[in-house]
């Protein structure tokens, strides 16, 4: 679970999907990422740091240079666990959906300790 946790934090930010594109046919510096999206270096080195523990990315040491870019085996290993995971939630989403305790049992908030209220609330933008 904690490998498809980091699978979708990294992406899940606009910055790190850019630098994924980046790096999509061809190695980068940190520099060259910093300058490609007008970001600090601690920001673009935050968004690698989030990339490799992804295994979505690698560094290759150039001399005294660090590059970074796509790492295949990472991504062909990280493939079948996303879409696995996406036809599950599918699957799932298409089956008869078990009814809420709350609708089984009108006081089920009162049972386990809190107010109506909170069960009651709508987490919708208003």
């Amino acid at each position: 679970m904690e490998t498809l946790v980091n699978i979708y934090k990294a992406l899940g930010d606009v910055n790190r999907l850019s630098i994924l594109k980046m790096l999509s046919g061809q190695e980068m510096s940190v520099c060259e990422i910093m300058q490609g999206l007008n970001l600090s270096q601690p920001a673009v080195s935050h968004h690698l740091k989030i990339l490799r523990q992804a295994d979505l990315i690698e560094s290759v040491k150039h001399g005294k240079l660090v590059l970074y870019k796509l790492k295949g085996c990472g991504l062909e290993q990280i493939y079948p666990l996303v879409d696995n995971h996406l036809k599950n939630l599918f699957y799932f989403s298409k089956a008869n959906v078990k009814p809420s305790a709350l609708r089984e049992t009108p006081n089920y908030c009162e049972v386990i300790g809190l107010k109506r209220s909170i069960c009651e609330q709508n987490d919708k933008e208003e």
